[in-house]
């Protein structure tokens, strides 16, 4: 028998350990990057950015929907109507604040967009940066803030 045959048995646990854990980590990689992507999909806020008009859209027709069936119900007993109405109301109350917080972050990204893009041609034509009063930059040098 060669000597080579034998294999150490705490040696052999240690590497069954090691790709176990090597596999377990490669999985975990995995499941962070499945969950990563999952959460980017789901994600209400870049969905609605991305989609603007359609969100509009559906904003809208739910507001619609919601005033035409609080409109055209006659609720069977006061309490449970009321209830029900409050929750409407609170409901698309909730819905426009998210649509106007959305609409107006989109319109100061448009806005702020813009004004680079007009910054920028300035530049390129050779007059001042709006940015810094109409004065032409100044180069970045060593010298001391404060001159005396």
């Amino acid at each position: 028998m060669a000597t080579n045959d034998i294999v150490d048995p705490a040696q052999e646990a240690e590497q069954r350990a090691e790709r176990a854990k090597t596999s377990l980590l490669s999985r975990l990689e995995l499941l962070k990057h499945k969950f990563s992507d999952a959460k980017h999909k789901v994600d209400l806020r870049a969905q609605i950015s991305s989609h603007a008009l359609p969100a509009v859209a559906i904003a809208f027709a739910l507001g619609v929907a919601a005033g035409l069936r609080r409109r055209g119900s006659v609720p069977s007993d006061a309490g449970g109507g009321m209830t029900r109405g409050a929750v409407g109301s609170a409901l698309v109350a909730i819905g426009l604040r998210a649509l106007r917080e959305l609409a107006l972050g989109q319109l100061g990204r448009l806005a702020k967009q813009w004004w680079e893009e007009q910054d920028g041609a300035a530049l390129a034509a050779g007059e001042p940066s709006r940015q810094t009063g109409g004065e032409p930059p100044r180069p970045i040098s060593g010298a001391p803030f404060v001159e005396h």
